[in-house]
């Protein structure tokens, strides 16, 4: 079998975890036996082509007692694994996708293979069309790689405590790219559709002054402006009760763009960006 011929088979094999964890192989369902498989699996495409050590998928396994047989129990779920994710490879053949990689094991993919990968990698495009100053363009990117989302990410085994630090992770990465097409939104002229998800994020993120900077200058446009002011007082307060601290320079330089009627708030394009970064 030549290269070609093998990077066409391993293709075919999908991994999504940004909402529950979920295999396909051409299109088609893959179907997985039980929680600790599920969880093994969960951690290695998390970790997609770095090693993830026996010692890692034991934390992900089991929180307070550890089976004397970790290691082989382990060894066992991959097995298994390596089964349903390849089922017409050879006894005698190597793996493809699941290999063994001192201390522990590895998923060997491509990035297109998992929609974590493929999110990452539209959200670092969508960022530089937003920072070339490309509104439409980062737009579509953006939302392209919000749509990948179902749901929260790992959400079948988001309760497990060594699966936080990937959840984390995946959440604060939908932040960012839910700001930034927010913000590419902006550029385009479409305030008054963002104030209601605005106003749901702020009530999510309340300490976030980047949104509640977007809300402000959404308002702002629709000739609300004593509510975007509204909005700076209470984030203010939010901030002096929860850390007992005042908005940051940014925030108030918004402010007080709003109450001059600065005219860099009224143009379209990255307005947002400069005038909280004092750039206009």
């Amino acid at each position: 079998m030549d290269s070609l011929q093998i990077t066409q088979k391993a293709c075919a094999v999908e991994f999504k975890i940004l909402g529950p964890l979920e295999v396909t192989r051409n299109g088609a369902s893959v179907a997985l036996q039980g929680m600790k498989q599920r969880i093994v699996l969960a951690a290695l495409v998390s970790a997609a082509n770095d090693v993830v050590s026996v010692d890692r998928l034991v934390d992900w396994l089991w929180q307070w007692s550890v089976p004397a047989k970790a290691s082989a129990i382990i060894q066992a779920h991959v097995s298994r694994l390596r089964r349903i994710l390849e089922p017409n490879r050879q006894p005698w053949a190597a793996p493809e996708l699941l290999l063994r990689r001192s201390p522990g094991y590895l998923l060997q993919v491509e990035p297109d293979q998992v929609d974590a990968l493929r999110f990452e990698r539209l959200l670092v495009e969508g960022r530089a069309a937003l920072e070339r100053d490309e509104p439409h363009r980062a737009a579509d990117l953006l939302r392209t790689a919000l749509g990948l989302w179902r749901g929260r990410a790992l959400a079948d085994v988001a309760l497990v405590s060594a699966a936080q630090d990937a959840v984390s992770h995946l959440d604060s990465l939908r932040l960012s790219a839910t700001t930034m097409r927010i913000e590419a939104d902006l550029g385009l002229g479409r305030h008054l559709d963002l104030i209601p998800e605005l106003e749901s994020l702020r009530r999510e993120h309340p300490l976030d002054e980047w949104l509640g900077g977007q809300l402000m200058i959404a308002l702002y446009r629709c000739g609300r402006q004593a509510d975007a002011l509204s909005v700076y007082d209470r984030l203010r307060y939010v901030l002096a009760e929860e850390l007992a601290i005042e908005p940051a320079p940014a925030s108030q330089r918004l402010k007080a763009a709003i109450l001059a009627q600065h005219p860099a708030l009224d143009r379209h394009s990255l307005n947002m960006r400069a005038v909280m970064l004092n750039r206009c």
